[in-house]
């Protein structure tokens, strides 16, 4: 009933090699399964919905050139007339005490507000424009 020593390590030895191999196995068939069923799974999770197909490098150029004429046009327009620290200390005060200028002042800020909102909506239009485009292209 009792081992030698050179048996017990031999059968050792012979079952950690077992379970190397069979690890190994056991690895390349589970990474075989994600190849195979990683876009159903995904699908399951996420819904049925659409893989985008990467985009060409004129697709990017085209993105690109869209995004530089957005940030060119909008550069300039993104800085407020006034500093934010005088629009604070006169929207302290009561409208009824604002001198003259502070009246103008926030005036134009009221107004460079109202036409960033309309430049911004205008932006994500040309932008959303833009898209659809390479997405158009890339269907046919």
């Amino acid at each position: 009933m009792t081992q030698s020593a050179f048996q017990t390590s031999a059968g050792a030895s012979r079952n950690s090699v077992d379970f190397t191999e069979n690890y190994r196995n056991l690895r390349k068939m589970i990474q075989a399964l994600k190849k195979e069923n990683g876009q159903l799974v995904g699908k399951e999770i996420f819904g049925d919905e659409e893989e985008q197909p990467a985009l060409t490098k004129s697709d990017m150029q085209r993105l690109f050139k869209t995004l530089r004429r957005i940030e060119n046009q909008y550069e300039k327009c993104c800085n407020p007339p006034i500093p934010e620290a005088l629009e604070k200390s006169i929207r302290t005060k009561g409208s009824d005490e604002w001198l003259p200028w502070e009246l103008e002042a926030i005036e134009k800020m009221d107004t460079w507000r109202s036409e960033l909102e309309e430049r911004k909506k205008k932006a994500t239009k040309m932008l959303q424009q833009a898209m659809e485009k390479i997405k158009a292209r890339r269907r046919r």
